[in-house]
């Protein structure tokens, strides 16, 4: 609170500087003070300088936006001019939101050590110890891989478990088939299953139902493409002696990414949310179960009736429901597996369109649990909060579009002549302005080298990786709201030899939108005689170089180095993406109802007008596989080992699988392999 004061008397003296009411400074002052008692007892652990941020930053959003609400009413410029700044206010109050949001975050990663909710894996394998399933569901991925993965996971150093390998509706025959015969050689469980409903969900649903051992009191997933380290389960299983965790998730993490430019600055990308997002979220019991690498109380995932196939962001949507029902979930801050990151661009798009859309999909079904405490069940206020920041902040990047759409009316109508349209420019919204977009590009940056030791040149291309699949994320959250089903982008192909063409092609639309921001950049540059036209260029420059980006980073994953094992996979890449989105009638309708109101916003545009310390992020040792024995199997095949054949009329499995069954079970493992070596702490 005294930080609080004292940047409230700050801003009094500044505002006062530029002649800004009275009755406007009572109203920011007295907002950003209820504000922050309101939050009081969900920030009094953090630290001083946490206070300053959130308080600093509150109060600039609030006085910026009654300013802006006051200055709409006080330009007049006629009642059109009103009613249009009046739409863009609430445009703006949405993305302030969004940005408190983000603070938030930031905010929460910077509490005392004292107060952190810091999980701590154990060292020591525990009198008893669950029965763990562990899950390796594949969907066209290069057999090597699968397998390298199934071996790092009979190596794991634990008494007790299983594995089973789930092939999802693979169409080339070559992609499972050697799959099947080296888990038959090794006692893995394996089926592969054909015109199979539901996904990756239906997938894990047979796994559970069919095939896992009646003794697992655990089930965990591992994505195909994972080295696991072998104390893994180890360190992870025993955290369920406490009766009421539900699920256990470790970071998701990556390999070889570290010798190309592109691939570093995607990896950077990608540690922002286990960096800041997930410690925050676990601080209030809000994390989410993102999948690979976690670990669900078999219990506590039956009684919820397995995983929901419609939803294909089924991991999120599963910890909601855990949450819902009363169990606690648990962020491990340390990595215990490395996947492999998409190595094309297209394919980093048609991923973050299913997060997106997934994520939307999940607020859509269940936003009566967020807004309505009736409906909540045992969610707290912080849990609802979590989750409701996570679905909604995937409508900034729709925000950014809408935003930059208006901003190239704007440049439109400065060079043919045009009057101000929504407000008069004053030094002070001129200032406002361009210091919200500064401390946004710094936040972001700041964030970016803290949590992941990025260096400033990589912080700033993973943030234009960020900007490069703005549009495409801005698609699948608009989509998302009224598609009721939804698979996966089809992905062009792209071979391995680059090609200019083809990261133009398959990026069109950004570019196009890219070369418009160029254009007007120009033309707002032409209008040196008001301060809109430089301010207008200043803030156009962001995010036309974010649009130009995308041809550039499809070009530059095109012609990344990649070790030999990975160049069969960025080749047949665009396979694994191969299903294309269902949507129904509504989707369409609904997509070009906010097309529509964005082409009527422009038209009236150009109208005549009068704490967390990350890992080290070094890359994992490779693994050596040569001399590692495997487990010797148990006494007999679990009762469940085998699927239950379905009719002829229906999708079932194929008859040879699954092969036998899983070996880890009742005896150790003897010989711990050479593991991917553990990132080691960094400060910052």
């Amino acid at each position: 609170m005294v930080a609080t004061a004292v940047t409230a008397i700050v801003d009094v003296a500044l505002l006062r500087l530029f002649g800004v009411g009275t009755h406007l400074l009572v109203i920011a002052v007295g907002s950003l003070v209820a504000m922050c008692i309101v939050w009081l007892p969900l920030t009094r652990r953090w630290g001083g300088l946490a206070h300053v941020a959130w308080a600093c930053g509150v109060y600039l959003f609030v006085a910026y936006l009654a300013y802006l609400l006051w200055w709409t009413f006080a330009s007049h410029l006629g009642p059109l001019s009103t009613v249009g700044g009046l739409i863009l206010w609430v445009l703006e109050a949405f993305t302030s939101f969004l940005a408190c949001a983000y603070l938030w975050e930031l905010c929460d990663s910077l509490g005392t050590e004292d107060w952190r909710r810091r999980v701590t894996p154990t060292t020591t394998i525990p009198d008893a110890t669950p029965f763990v399933s562990l899950h390796v569901p594949a969907h066209n991925e290069p057999p090597e891989m699968v397998i390298e993965t199934l071996k790092s996971l009979l190596r794991l150093d634990y008494p007790a478990y299983e594995i089973i390998a789930i092939d999802d509706n693979s169409e080339d025959e070559d992609s499972w088939r050697p799959i099947e015969a080296w888990c038959a050689a090794n006692r893995v469980k394996f089926v592969h299953l054909s015109d199979w409903p539901g996904y990756k969900s239906g997938a894990l649903n047979f796994a559970l139902r069919r095939l896992t051992d009646p003794r697992a009191e655990v089930v965990g997933v591992v994505d195909s493409d994972y080295q696991v380290d072998p104390s893994f389960l180890r360190r992870c299983a025993p955290l369920f002696a406490d009766p009421g965790v539900g699920f256990v998730q470790a970071p998701q993490d990556y390999r070889d990414w570290s010798q190309d430019p592109f691939y570093r600055r995607l990896y950077y990308s990608y540690q922002y949310f286990f960096a800041v997002t997930q410690p925050s979220r676990n601080e209030h019991d809000g994390a989410i179960f993102a999948g690979t690498m976690g670990l669900i109380r078999r219990q506590a995932l039956e009684q919820l009736g397995g995983w929901d196939e419609w939803c294909i962001t089924e991991d999120a949507e599963l910890s909601l429901r855990l949450l819902r029902a009363g169990w606690s979930g648990l962020h491990i801050d340390e990595s215990f597996g490395y996947g492999v990151m998409p190595l094309t661009f297209e394919a980093l798009k048609s991923q973050r369109y299913r997060w997106c859309f997934g994520g939307i999909q999940l607020f859509r079904m269940h936003w009566r649990s967020l807004f309505s405490r009736s409906s909540a069940g045992r969610l707290s206020a912080a849990q609802r909060w979590a989750y409701l920041c996570g679905a909604i902040q995937w409508y900034g990047d729709l925000m950014g579009v809408v935003f930059y759409v208006l901003m190239l009316g704007g440049a439109i109508n400065l060079a043919t002549g045009g009057g101000q349209l929504f407000r008069k420019m004053t030094v002070f919204l001129v200032a406002a302005i361009a210091i919200l977009v500064a401390l946004g590009l710094v936040r972001a940056l700041s964030l970016m080298r803290r949590g992941t030791g990025a260096t400033l040149r990589d912080a700033l291309g993973a943030f234009f990786i960020w900007q490069s699949t703005g549009l495409t994320v801005a698609r699948a959250s608009v989509q998302g709201l009224f598609a009721r089903k939804a698979a996966f982008l089809r992905t062009p192909k792209v071979a391995e030899r680059a090609s200019v063409w083809r990261a133009f092609a398959a990026n069109w639309a950004e570019t196009a939108l890219g070369v418009l921001g160029v254009a007007a950049i120009v033309a707002s540059l032409t209008r040196f005689d008001t301060a809109s036209g430089p301010l207008l260029a200043v803030l156009l420059l962001v995010p036309t170089i974010g649009f130009l980006a995308a041809p550039a980073n499809s070009l530059a994953a095109q012609r990344a180095a990649l070790p030999p094992e990975l160049r069969t996979r960025r080749q047949s890449e665009w396979r694994r993406d191969g299903r294309a989105l269902v949507g129904g009638a509504t989707a369409v309708a609904g997509a070009g109802a906010v097309v529509a109101a964005i082409v009527a916003l422009f038209a009236l545009l150009v109208a005549p007008s009068p704490h967390f310390t990350p890992p080290h992020l070094t890359e994992p040792a490779r693994p050596h596989h040569s001399t590692t024995p495997v487990p010797s199997p148990s006494g007999s095949a679990s009762p469940s080992s085998q699927p239950s054949p379905a009719p002829s009329s229906t999708p079932s499995p194929s008859a040879s699988a699954p092969t036998g069954a899983p070996s880890p079970s009742n005896t150790p493992t003897s010989a711990p392999s050479t593991a991917p070596d553990q990132p080691s702490p960094t400060g910052s």
